[in-house]
C-alpha cells in the first residue's frame, strides 16, 4: 500500500516531483560543470601539446647554434630530447599581392610536431605548409612568394623566392590567434609558414628546442617544479653551447683566415716574383737600347768628324787642283818662253800632281759617299732603337700599371685580411637565453582563460548549491507538514515510524538521486562543451575537449543532494512521530495573527486597501515560508548582480591599463646605456618619427613585505614629466611621483600581500637589497609596478639606473595624425606606431619594441573569452531563480488552498484571486531582490578575489544598469512563474478544498 501511495504522490505533485529534481540536477550539474571545466579544459590542451611535444625549453643565441650545439645541449642531465631550429621574419606577397609579415620556421622532427589539417607535408624545399587559421583549403597549390621589399639580409636567408603551398597546419607554437609581433612592415605577424631546413641558406640554429624528462601535466605545480629545477641546467647548456659556438666560430674564422692569409701570401710572392723578373727584362731592354743609342752617339760624332775631314780634304784638292790648273794654264801661257823639256817636265809634274789629287779626290768623294751611307745606316738604327724605345716605355708603363693594380689590390685583401682578423678578436661572448613556455603567448594566455574559469569555479558553483540545496530542503520541509493528515493516518493503520519515512525519503531520496546523476553527468559534458566552444574562437587546436569524471566530485554532490532532500525529509518526519496519530490526523491550528509594525503608523496604514493589508499581514505572519523565500530569491538575485559584475570587471581591463594609465604608444629597450649623448643621438634619430620620448630604468626586483615575497618590475625615473607618460592615480585622485626613501606599489601588491601606505618594504635585486616607504598604492591592471627615483636607485643599490628603457609618444597628447584609426596611448594611429616602432628597431642599440596597443588587444581578447563563463552563470542563475520561484510558489498554493477556495467561494474573479497570491509573491521577491544586492555585492567581491591571474589585477567594478538588470531579470522570472501558475490557481475546486478534514 506504501509503495503505490508513493508512486501516487508522485504522480499527483509531479510538478512538485520535477522541481525538487530539476533544481538539484541545476544545482549540481553548475556546481560540477564549472568545476571540472578547468580540468577538462587543462586534459585536453596536455594531450595536444603532448602528442605534438611542446617545447619545454626554448635556447636562444645572439650567435646562433650549430649540430655540436645540438649535441651538447642532448648531453644534459634530464634532456630527453633537443633539436635544433630555424626561424625568420619575412615580407612576403601571396594571392591577393597584399604585404605581410609572416614567420617562417623549418620543419622539426622531435619537437613541435606539426598537426596537419589538410594537404600534404613538404617534400622539395621549395614547398611549404601554412597557418590553416589565416588560409583555407584553396589555397593549396598557391606560393608563398618573398617580397622584393626584404633587405637582401633577410632574403638571404632563404634558398628560393617562393615556396609552393602543399597543405595547411596547427603548430603547437600558436595555441591561439596570436602570431606575436616583428620589427619587419606592419609589427604585426599575420601568419606562419613551414619549410624543410633545406628552404633555407643557412649554416647555423636560430634556437634549439628541448623536451626534458617528465610527464606532469601542463601548469601543474609538479610541471612548474621540473621546470624551476631544471632552469639553473638549461641556462648553464645554452651558456655552454653559445661559448662553443663562439669558439668554433672563431675557430672556423682562424682557419679560412689561414687559408686566406696562405693565398695571400703567394698571391704577394707571385706578385714580386712577377715584377722582379719584369722589370729585369724591361731593365735589360733598356740597357740595349741604351747601349745601341751610345753607339750610334759616337757613331755619328765619327761620321761627323770624317765627314768634315772629308770636306776639308776635298775642298783642299779642289784647290789644289784648282791651282794645278791656274800652273797649267800658266805653262800653256809660257810654253813659247820654255823649252820642251822644261815644258813637259813642268807639264808632267803638273799632270802628275792633277792625277795624284784627282785620286785622292776620288778616295775623298768615296769616303763621304760611305759617311752618307753611315748616316743612312744609322738613321735606320737610331729609328729601331727609337721604337724599341717607345716598346720599353709602353711596356712600363702597362707593367708599372698592372703591378699597381695588384700591388691596391694586395693592399686591399691584405686590409680585408686584417679587418678579419680583428673582427674575429672582437667577436663577443655573446647572449644565451633559457626561455620557458612563460614566453608563449598561446600557452599563458590558455593558463590564464583556465584560471579564470577555475577562479569563478571556486565559488560561484558552490553558492549556487547552497541555494539549490536551500529551496529543496524547504520544498521537502513543507511537503512533510502538508503530508501530516496522511501520515497520521499510516501511522493509525499500524505502519512504523520507518515505513511512513521510507516512503517520504523514497520520495525525496528519488527525486535528489535522479537530479544528481542527470545533473553531473549533463553538467560535466554541457558546461565544458559550451565553454570550449566559445574557447574555440581563439583556440583552434582541439575541436573536442576531453570530458573528465571527477568521482569524489561526483560522491560530494550525490551526499549533498541527498541530505539536503533526505536529512530535510528525516527531520521533518522525526518531529511528527513524536505527534500522536490522532494529533497528527488533525491540521494543525492556523497562527494567529499578530500586529505588524506597519499597523502602528497609523497614516500609512489607514491608507491601505483591505486587500494590501491581508497580503501584509500574510508576509509578516509565516516567517519561516517569508525567510525562505527570501533567501531563495535573493541568492538567484545575488548570483545575476555577481554574473553582470564579472563581466563589468573585466571586460575594459585593458582599456583602463593602457588608456588611463599608460599614455605612451611603445616602450623600447636597448642593448646599452643610454648615456646623455646616446640619448640625444636616438632622439635625433626618431624626430621625424616621435613627438615625445622618455627615459627610465625598468629592473626586475624582489619585493620582499614580511614572510612574503613578489617578483615585480622596478620603474626608476626623476620624475619630472613622468606624469605625461605614466599617470599615477587611486581613483580620481593623482598621485605625485615618489621623492627620496619612497615608493608608490600597485593596488594587486596591496590586495594580495597587504603592503599598505608607511609599511616598509625590501627590493631585492641580486645581492643588493634596500628598504623604502611605501608612499601611495596606485590604480594598475597589468603587471605589478612598483615606482622610485633616481636617487633613491643610486642610494640603495649603490650605483646609478641604467636608462635602457624608453617610452616613446608617436603623437602629441589629445593629437589624431591620421582622423581614423586611432589607438590608446598619444592617440596616433595604429598604421603610425607600428611605423614608428619598426623605424626604432632599426637603432643601433635598440633590443625590441613592446607596442601598447597589441597588448591591449591581447588582453581584451583574453577577457572576452569569458564571456561564455558570464554568460552560462546568468542563464544558469536565471534558470536557478526560475526553478526558485516556480517551487516556491507551487508549494505557497498549495499549502493556501483552502484559503483560496474561500476567497472565490466570496465571490472574487480569478484576476482578482490570482492577483490575491501573486501580490505577497512579488513583494517578496522586490523585498529578495533588495537583499541581492548586497548580497551580490559580497559574492562578487568574493568571486574577483578568488580568480588570480598571473600579472593582472581584477579591481571590482559593477555599474548602476547591472543592478537594474539584474533586478528586473528577477521580476520577469517571478511574472513568467505567475504565468505558468495562474491555471493551476483558476483550477482549484472549491467544494474538494473546503471539505471537513474531520
Amino acid at each position: 500500500m506504501l509503495k503505490k501511495s508513493t508512486l501516487r504522490e508522485i504522480r499527483h505533485t509531479l510538478g512538485r516531483f520535477v522541481a525538487i529534481l530539476a533544481i538539484v540536477a541545476l544545482g549540481v550539474g553548475f556546481f560540477s560543470g564549472l568545476k571540472v571545466t578547468r580540468e577538462s579544459m587543462v586534459s585536453t590542451a596536455d594531450e595536444f601539446l603532448s602528442t605534438h611535444k611542446l617545447y619545454d625549453y626554448e635556447l636562444a643565441s645572439s650567435l646562433g647554434y650549430d649540430k655540436d650545439s645540438v649535441a651538447s645541449v642532448t648531453k644534459t642531465d634530464g634532456v630527453r630530447t633537443a633539436e635544433g631550429s630555424i626561424s625568420k621574419d619575412i615580407i612576403v606577397t601571396s594571392r591577393d599581392k597584399a604585404e605581410r609579415v609572416f614567420k617562417a620556421l623549418s620543419i622539426t622532427k622531435k619537437t613541435n610536431l606539426l598537426k596537419l589539417s589538410s594537404g600534404r607535408m613538404p617534400k622539395a624545399d621549395n614547398e611549404c605548409v601554412v597557418d590553416s587559421r589565416f588560409f583555407k583549403k584553396s589555397a593549396i597549390g598557391d606560393y608563398v612568394t618573398l617580397s622584393s621589399s626584404n633587405t637582401s639580409d633577410d632574403k638571404s636567408a632563404f634558398k628560393y623566392r617562393k615556396y609552393k603551398i602543399v597543405g595547411l597546419v596547427t603548430s603547437p607554437l600558436y595555441l591561439n590567434y596570436e602570431r606575436g609581433t616583428s620589427s619587419l612592415g606592419s609589427g604585426s605577424i599575420k601568419a606562419f609558414f613551414y619549410i624543410n631546413k633545406g628552404g633555407f641558406d643557412l649554416d647555423y640554429y636560430t634556437e634549439i628546442y628541448v623536451l626534458l624528462d617528465n610527464d606532469s601535466v601542463i601548469y601543474s605545480d609538479a610541471y612548474k617544479d621540473a621546470i624551476k629545477d631544471a632552469k639553473p641546467a638549461m641556462k648553464a647548456a645554452a651558456a655552454a653551447a653559445t661559448a662553443q659556438r663562439r669558439s668554433d666560430l672563431i675557430d672556423t674564422a682562424k682557419s679560412k683566415l689561414a687559408k686566406q692569409n696562405i693565398k695571400y701570401n703567394k698571391s704577394y710572392d707571385k706578385y714580386v716574383s712577377s715584377k722582379e723578373s719584369t722589370y729585369a727584362k724591361l731593365n735589360s731592354a733598356l740597357t740595349k737600347i741604351e747601349n745601341g743609342e751610345a753607339q750610334i752617339k759616337s757613331n755619328k760624332a765619327k761620321l761627323s768628324r770624317n765627314y768634315k775631314t772629308l770636306t776639308q780634304s776635298k775642298s783642299k784638292i779642289e784647290a789644289g787642283l784648282k791651282t794645278i790648273s791656274e800652273k797649267q794654264a800658266q805653262l800653256e801661257a809660257n810654253r813659247q818662253y820654255m823649252t820642251d823639256a822644261e815644258y813637259q817636265a813642268a807639264k808632267a809634274q803638273l799632270d802628275q800632281q792633277e792625277s795624284s789629287l784627282k785620286s785622292q779626290l776620288k778616295k775623298v768623294e768615296s769616303g763621304l759617299i760611305q759617311v752618307k751611307n753611315g748616316e743612312k745606316k744609322l738613321a735606320v738604327s737610331a729609328s729601331t732603337l727609337q721604337a724599341s724605345r717607345a716598346e720599353y716605355n709602353s711596356g712600363k708603363a702597362k707593367a708599372d700599371s698592372q703591378f699597381a693594380k695588384a700591388k691596391a689590390q694586395l693592399d686591399k685583401g691584405r686590409k680585408a685580411l686584417n679587418r678579419a682578423e680583428n673582427k674575429i678578436e672582437k667577436i663577443s661572448a655573446g647572449k644565451s637565453y633559457a626561455l620557458t613556455r612563460s614566453i608563449n603567448i598561446g600557452y599563458v594566455s590558455f593558463e590564464n582563460d583556465s584560471q579564470i574559469v577555475d577562479g569563478v569555479a571556486k565559488v560561484f558553483p558552490l553558492f549556487f548549491f547552497l541555494v539549490a540545496a536551500l529551496v529543496c530542503m524547504t520544498t521537502m520541509t513543507r511537503m512533510i507538514d502538508e503530508e501530516r493528515t496522511q501520515i497520521g493516518v499510516f501511522k493509525a493503520l499500524g505502519y512504523s515510524n520507518r515505513a511512513v519515512l521510507g516512503k517520504y525519503m523514497f520520495y525525496s531520496g528519488s527525486a535528489a538521486i535522479i537530479g544528481a546523476v542527470s545533473g553531473f553527468f549533463i553538467g560535466c559534458y554541457l558546461f565544458p562543451e559550451v565553454i570550449w566552444k566559445a574557447y574555440g574562437m581563439m583556440y583552434n587546436f582541439s575541436g573536442t575537449i576531453n570530458y573528465t569524471v571527477n568521482w569524489i566530485l561526483f560522491a560530494i554532490s550525490m551526499l549533498v543532494a541527498i541530505l539536503c532532500s533526505m536529512g530535510a525529509t528525516w527531520l521533518s518526519c522525526s518531529s511528527d512521530f513524536t505527534v500522536a496519530p490522532a494529533q497528527l490526523i488533525r491540521p494543525k491550528s492556523p497562527k494567529s495573527g499578530k500586529r505588524i509594525l506597519l499597523e502602528r503608523i497609523g497614516f500609512l496604514w489607514n491608507r491601505i486597501g483591505f486587500l494590501y493589508k491581508v497580503s501584509l499581514r500574510n508576509i509578516f505572519r509565516y516567517k519561516k515560508r517569508f525567510f525562505m523565500m527570501v533567501l531563495g530569491i535573493s541568492g538567484c538575485t545575488a548570483l545575476l548582480i555577481a554574473g553582470f559584475g564579472i563581466n563589468d570587471t573585466v571586460k575594459n581591463i585593458a582599456v583602463f591599463q593602457y588608456s588611463e594609465i599608460m599614455k605612451y604608444d611603445y616602450s623600447v629597450t636597448f642593448d646599452a646605456n643610454m648615456t646623455a649623448a646616446r640619448q640625444a643621438d636616438f632622439k635625433a634619430y626618431m624626430k621625424d618619427d616621435a613627438n615625445s620620448i622618455y627615459f627610465v630604468n625598468e629592473s626586475s626586483v624582489d619585493l620582499d613585505s614580511g614572510s612574503k615575497t613578489s617578483a615585480v618590475s622596478l620603474i626608476t625615473a626623476d620624475g619630472r614629466g613622468f606624469g605625461d607618460f605614466v599617470d599615477l592615480h587611486d581613483g580620481s585622485t593623482s598621485i605625485k611621483y615618489p621623492s627620496k626613501g619612497k615608493a608608490v606599489v600597485c593596488r594587486k601588491l596591496h590586495k594580495q600581500y597587504g603592503v599598505d601606505v608607511g609599511d616598509k618594504v625590501t627590493l631585492r635585486q641580486g645581492s643588493k637589497k634596500m628598504t623604502v616607504t611605501v608612499s601611495a598604492i596606485c590604480e594598475n591592471f597589468v603587471n605589478n609596478y612598483v615606482y622610485i627615483n633616481d636617487e633613491t636607485y643610486e642610494e640603495g643599490f649603490g650605483k646609478a639606473p641604467a636608462q635602457k628603457t624608453a617610452y616613446v609618444s608617436v603623437a602629441a597628447p589629445g593629437s589624431d595624425s591620421s582622423g581614423t584609426e586611432v589607438v590608446a596611448g598619444s592617440g596616433a594611429s595604429n598604421t603610425a606606431v607600428h611605423a614608428s616602432a619598426a623605424h626604432c628597431d632599426d637603432y643601433k642599440y635598440a633590443g625590441g619594441t613592446n607596442i601598447n596597443q597589441d597588448m591591449q588587444n591581447r588582453v581584451d581578447n583574453m577577457m572576452s573569452s569569458l564571456n561564455a563563463v558570464i554568460i552560462l552563470v546568468i542563464l544558469s542563475a536565471g534558470a536557478l531563480a526560475f526553478i526558485v520561484l516556480y517551487n516556491l510558489t507551487n508549494i505557497n498554493i498549495t499549502e493556501r488552498i483552502r484559503e483560496i477556495a474561500t476567497i472565490e467561494v466570496l465571490g472574487f474573479y480569478p484576476r482578482e484571486i490570482s492577483a490575491y497570491v501573486y501580490r505577497e509573491n512579488f513583494f517578496l521577491t522586490g523585498i529578495s531582490a533588495l537583499v541581492g544586492i548586497p548580497l551580490g555585492k559580497w559574492l562578487l567581491d568574493f568571486v574577483i578575489s578568488q580568480i588570480n591571474v598571473d600579472l593582472v589585477y581584477f579591481d571590482v567594478r559593477i555599474t548602476f544598469l547591472s543592478y537594474i538588470w539584474s533586478v528586473l531579470l528577477t521580476f520577469v522570472f517571478a511574472i513568467i512563474v505567475a504565468a505558468v501558475m495562474y491555471k493551476k490557481i483558476t483550477n482549484i475546486s472549491m467544494t474538494e478544498s473546503l471539505k471537513s478534514i474531520e
